[in-house]
């Protein structure tokens, strides 16, 4: 039975929610309001306390790397804590306070958004209760990069930004102030790259997870999805604003530019030390299939239009030209030519080019660091 004296953050939520849980909307809203003010938090509570997120990184810290292949709901629930001690600090500076959100990991209804069934509503954040549900799951289904993922962090990933609607909910926008998944975004970049200043998930957790993250997004009731490429840049600024950013490391990971990172990789048997290689990963953008989604599209609205209704036709003529590119982190590697100023990617359709053609800027500061 927990006391009413004094609760910890998550004791709160749990009161809060089993008073007005028959409640549903605003309804349910200003019940929960109402029952998360009337009572004291406990003071030892590290997310009230004023060393908020130590006790947390260390519980994490022993939780150790997860694993692979299935979600681990402790690991996420810490995340979970973790990430409300890192925003409610943010939100206090503002003299503002930020509410635990509900994490839906089971197969039950919503509160809010029409109660429908958890399992029917994977990854969204409904604001109405603020609950979050999360299962990647749906998302991974024929992936072809299926072995390459830590469900885990994958599952971080989708929460961070899910969270990301929570804080946008209870205190605002403050970076993309019109955009409401740009937002999302840039607070979990900020979150993530926390985590990874912390030590608490290598940088192949962020590249792998963010490759499939990018490109599906969540299903947010109430906005809609820029494509990946504004999305990316949204997610880096909030990753390079505080914790990491041009020449932090990231374990052996150099972050060289705003949106790549590289690792020096030393060649025994090479005598030549004007040849230099590297590990990279660049984020890239793949057109092909939003260029076979805008076709099949055409060819779709042409057959509607032909032998279809007018609505078809209508609808049909709406979708085309909408799909959207791919993007993903890449891992490659780079060979950089010191005496001749030039620099080639490993199995890609150019030759070698002079460093200054690099648009990311990628060979131009290893060049300058390293030749």
């Amino acid at each position: 039975m927990i006391s009413l004296d004094a609760l910890d953050a998550e004791e709160l939520n749990q009161v809060a929610h089993r008073k007005c849980k028959l409640r549903s909307g605003n309804d349910y809203n200003d019940c929960y309001r109402y029952y998360s003010r009337i009572y004291p938090i406990r003071n030892t509570n590290p997310l009230s306390s004023n060393d908020t997120h130590q006790p947390l990184i260390v519980n994490l810290q022993n939780f150790g790397e997860p694993s692979t292949n299935i979600a681990d709901k402790d690991f996420l629930r810490l995340h979970l804590k973790l990430m409300h001690a890192y925003w409610l600090e943010h939100a206090r500076k503002r003299g503002l306070n930020l509410p635990f959100p509900i994490l839906r990991l089971d197969d039950g209804d919503l509160i809010g958004c029409g109660k429908r069934a958890v399992s029917k509503s994977p990854n969204i954040y409904c604001p109405e209760s603020s609950e979050i549900t999360l299962d990647v799951r749906p998302l991974i289904k024929g992936s072809s990069n299926r072995a390459s993922l830590n469900l885990n962090y994958l599952s971080l990933a989708i929460l961070s930004h899910e969270f990301g609607h929570h804080v946008n909910q209870h205190i605002g926008r403050e970076k993309y102030r019109g955009n409401e998944e740009n937002e999302a975004d840039w607070r979990a970049g900020k979150y993530l790259a926390y985590v990874i200043y912390n030590k608490l998930m290598p940088l192949e957790g962020l590249t792998t997870s963010a490759n499939l993250f990018f490109s599906i997004g969540d299903f947010h009731l109430h906005s809609e999805h820029s494509n990946p490429k504004g999305r990316f840049k949204a997610f880096m600024n909030g990753f390079n604003d505080a914790y990491m950013g041009i020449g932090s490391f990231a374990g052996e990971w150099l972050q060289d530019t705003n949106e790549t990172f590289s690792k020096r990789i030393h060649k025994s048997y090479s005598l030549n030390t004007d040849i230099l290689y590297f590990d990279v990963y660049r984020f890239e953008i793949d057109r092909s299939r939003q260029i076979t989604g805008n076709i099949v599209a055409g060819i779709i609205g042409v057959l509607n239009c032909s032998q279809g209704s007018k609505e078809d036709c209508a609808n049909s003529l709406l979708y085309q030209g909408k799909a959207m590119p791919e993007g993903w982190f890449r891992k490659q590697r780079m060979i950089i030519q010191c005496r001749s100023n030039t620099f080639d990617i490993e199995g890609d359709e150019f030759k070698s080019q002079p460093i200054n053609s690099d648009r990311k800027g990628q060979a131009q500061y290893l060049s300058q660091r390293d030749c």
